[in-house]
Formats: structure tokens, sequence, C-alpha cells
């Protein structure tokens, strides 16, 4: 399947090749909705594509330092060229069972990791936004440490309202939290599970 003129064409959940021609100049929406195919084996950009390319397995939007999918195998770059992981970026992406996310990271999205088999995340200083729903409907991740530098964490009020399903959501996780931070803060306001990191 490929992406043209901001519309998926030649859609079938069970292809597990993405094509972006080089005409491709941002797909916003498009490329959000791919997170319904249940993991790419393989993504291309077409050479001579200025605003996509690829890099250690993962898409990456240029202008906006976003990582936007993950082919199977792929590899977070740790090198600055990626500050923002796009929601559903890693979603279905069962054969990771642990994660690191690098220092280099500021803003994890919505479902970027969601619907996965992760039992283990790193979070490294350096991350200032996540969204709450990052790791939802992981049910062996239970426990998240989130650091020093996170200054914001998003829910969503409307995902709130609806019944999620067992492990979709984020108040089934307990969070290792610094004292007197945001995301202490923010976990005492939920009502969340959490424990205080000793320092």
């Amino acid at each position: 399947m490929q992406i043209e003129n901001n519309v998926i064409v030649g859609f079938d959940k069970t292809d597990k090749h993405l094509f972006i021609p080089k005409t491709i100049v941002g797909a916003d929406y498009a490329i959000a909705d791919l997170h319904i195919v249940e993991g790419f084996d393989s993504i291309t950009v077409e050479d001579g594509n200025t605003h996509f390319y690829m890099q250690d397995g993962c898409l990456i939007w240029r202008d906006k330092k976003a990582l936007m999918l993950a082919e199977k195998g792929a590899k977070i770059p740790d090198d600055g060229s990626v500050t923002t992981i796009a929601g559903g970026a890693f979603m279905y992406r069962n054969e990771i069972k642990e994660i690191e996310i690098p220092a280099s990271i500021e803003k994890v999205n919505h479902f970027a990791f969601g619907c996965t088999e992760l039992e283990k995340v790193i979070l490294n200083e350096g991350l200032k936004e996540l969204d709450a729903y990052a790791f939802g409907c992981n049910e062996r991740l239970t426990e998240l440490a989130i650091p020093k530098s996170v200054t914001k964490i998003v829910t969503h009020k409307v995902l709130e309202e609806v019944k999620m399903i067992a492990g979709c959501g984020y108040k089934n996780k307990t969070y290792n939290v610094y004292k007197d931070t945001y995301a202490h803060r923010w976990a005492k306001r939920k009502g969340l599970n959490f424990v205080l990191i000793k320092e």
C-alpha cells in the first residue's frame, strides 16, 4: 500500500509493506491512520522525498523531528534527529518486550506503544511531555518510572469517560515518581498508585 495526496491507496490490513513516494510532503492523517495495520514488516521512502526518510527502521518526518511509524526490528534513533514519538508509532509491535526511550525524546504521544507485549519501559531524563495513554493496552506493563524532567502528562477526557477495556488505560499501573515533581502531583491528583523514588 502507499500514500498519495494524503490518502492511503491500496489499503489492505494484511499488507505488511508501506511505500511512501517522493511526492508526499505531508500526510499527518494518512500516516496516523496506518497504526491500524498490525505492524509493518517494511517501510520504503522513495529516493528524492525531502520530507520523510527512514532511519534504524523508523519512518521520520524530517521537519517535525517525529518518529511516525516503526517497522519490525526498529530502533529509536538517539542522535537528536527525533524529539517526538507520534501516536501509534509502535502500536501492535508485539515483538517488543522492553524499550528504552532515549534522552533526546521530549514527547511521547497517545498509544505510541499501544497494544504491545511490553513488560518494561525505561524513560530517560529529557522527556518533557508524556501522554497518559502512551503505553495503553499493555497488560503486562504494570509499573512505569517517570523522570523528573516531565512537566506535562496529557489525559483525554473523552477516553476517561469511555469504559476502556482492562489494561488500556493508565490507571492500572503503579507509577514510580520523584517527590514534589509534576508526575508526583499528577499521580496524587488522579488518585493513582505511586511509589516515591528514593534519591
